[in-house]
C-alpha cells in the first residue's frame, strides 16, 4: 500500500495536492475493507476538493513534489478502480447463482414430490 511520503516542502498548490492524496488513501483503506458506500461518499467529497482545488490556476512551488502526489493519487485510484471492479464481479456472481438457485427451487415446486 502506498502512504504519503511528504517530500521536503509542501507549500500552496501541493499543500492541496497532499490533501487528496489523503482522501485517495482513505478511499483505498476503505476499498480494501469493501466499504463501497463509504468509497463512494468519499469519491463525491474528493471530486469536491478536486473542483474547488483548481477551479481556478493552480499555483505550484514545486512541480516534482507535485508531480510526485500526483502519480502516487493515480497509482491508487487505479488499485481501488480494480478492487470495484473485482467487488462487482463478485456481486455478480453470486447473485447469478442465487438466482439459479431460486429457479432450480421454484422448478422442483412445481414439479413436486
Amino acid at each position: 500500500m502506498l502512504k504519503a511520503t511528504k517530500p521536503d516542502s509542501s507549500v500552496k498548490g501541493e499543500s492541496k495536492l497532499e490533501q487528496l492524496l489523503t482522501q485517495t488513501q482513505r478511499m483505498h483503506d476503505l476499498a480494501i475493507n469493501g466499504e463501497w458506500e463509504r468509497v463512494n461518499e468519499l469519491e463525491y467529497e474528493r471530486k469536491t476538493l478536486v473542483d474547488r482545488y483548481f477551479s481556478s490556476d493552480a499555483a505550484f512551488d514545486n512541480p516534482q513534489i507535485a508531480a510526485h502526489y500526483v502519480q502516487e493519487i493515480i497509482e491508487l485510484n487505479k488499485k481501488v478502480i480494480t478492487m470495484g471492479l473485482e467487488a462487482r464481479d463478485t456481486l455478480s456472481n453470486a447473485l447469478g447463482d442465487f438466482q439459479r438457485g431460486r429457479q432450480a427451487a421454484q422448478a422442483y415446486q412445481k414439479v413436486g414430490p
